[in-house]
């Protein structure tokens, strides 16, 4: 008597369960099959956006949860970002040239000028502590402060302006620091060559070193920071180029501006050769951060939402910033070693090389 019964259909090789990352098949295998395929998946399982090794054409791998940039409906708002012009690149870095224009000046005529007022040696090297005290202290909390800036005109161009302001009166009354000092205490008929007066114009002239460094400090950090956040993302190697290339500049103007007399053939900014250099870079300055700000608009911080509040005040961030040091990388302490010990012997040099 033949059997008549149907014959079983086959199940289905190679259905998944689901369309998550791991699959499971249906079909019966013998154990040993079994075993060597999930030693091949597991091995297999290293990114979802590779198709296995033991995948068969018969059973493609599906990803229902990975957007593909093929697939308009899983695929939104893709986020390229539009390459910019080198002229772009040119106006976004041009305020640094016009900040190092006014550091090459401190840096070379700094000292000569303060030995002229009658500072001693030995002080003159406690007045150049402002730089790397200035940079330790300001550059991180500025770049605190303006990452946490809500203001319309930006998070960084408000510390940029100010501080290019704050660094333009600072070099103006340094440089005239003789004249304003006499001025006054000729109003109380002080003899101009007095102690007092002598005093009184080491103390001003110091005072605004380190107005001056704190300044510059700030708008240094806000300029770099300003650069970072509108530059794209594949050319910030191209914007960090075109900024060596505005602060080789600027130093170039600077120095070589020193070694011109200046009071021939610019008296009209002033009888000096360091009140001619400091209008330079007052006017280098001015020009140059009032084209970056103007040309290059920073995306409104509004749109980011209220910052979260910032526990504790200002020794608090310090405290919180030395133990961040703590926590640094190995690779990064080792940086900021080889950094630190570097500077010991640069620093000194810039300063006490000229004459």
């Amino acid at each position: 008597m033949s059997n008549n019964r149907p014959l079983a259909s086959p199940r289905p090789r190679g259905i998944l369960k689901n369309a998550s990352y791991h699959r499971d098949s249906y079909d019966a295998r013998p154990s040993a099959s079994l075993d060597i395929q999930k030693e091949q998946e597991e091995q297999d399982e290293t990114s979802p956006l590779i198709r296995p090794r033991s995948e068969s054409l018969e059973s493609p791998l599906t990803i229902s949860s990975m957007p593909s940039p093929e697939d308009s409906e899983n695929w939104d708002n893709v986020n390229t970002e539009e390459t910019k012009s080198q002229w772009y690149l040119i106006l976004l870095t041009l305020s640094i040239g016009g900040l190092q224009i006014a550091w090459s000046v401190e840096l070379s005529n700094g000292s000569p000028y303060l030995l002229s007022l009658g500072i001693s040696k030995s002080l003159l090297a406690f007045v150049w502590i402002a730089g790397p005290l200035s940079g330790t202290l300001v550059q991180p909390y500025v770049g605190i402060k303006s990452d946490r800036c809500r203001s319309p005109w930006g998070k960084r161009r408000p510390f940029i302006v100010g501080g290019a302001l704050a660094t333009i009166i600072s070099l103006v009354l340094l440089a005239w620091t003789k004249e304003i000092v006499r001025n006054f205490f000729g109003l109380f008929k002080v003899d101009a060559e007095s102690q007092t007066v002598h005093v009184v114009s080491i103390v001003w002239a110091v005072s605004f070193i380190y107005i001056l460094d704190f300044s510059i400090n700030t708008i240094q950090a806000a300029i770099r920071a300003f650069i970072v956040d509108n530059a794209p993302t594949h050319q910030q190697n191209d914007a960090n180029a075109w900024a060596s290339r505005m602060s080789g500049f600027g130093n170039i103007l600077g120095y070589l501006s020193g070694y011109v007399n200046l009071p021939k053939y610019l008296g009209f900014f002033g009888d000096t050769q360091f009140k001619v250099l400091c209008v330079i870079a007052v006017l280098a300055l001015g020009i140059t951060v009032g084209i970056s700000c103007i040309s290059i608009k920073e995306r409104d911080p509004r749109l980011e939402g209220t910052p979260p509040p910032q526990k504790g005040g200002v020794l608090s961030f310090f405290v919180e910033l030395y133990r961040s040091m703590k926590r640094l990388p190995p690779q990064v302490r080792k940086v900021c070693a080889v950094q630190f010990f570097a500077w010991i012997g640069w620093f000194p040099f810039l300063f006490y090389i000229t004459t």
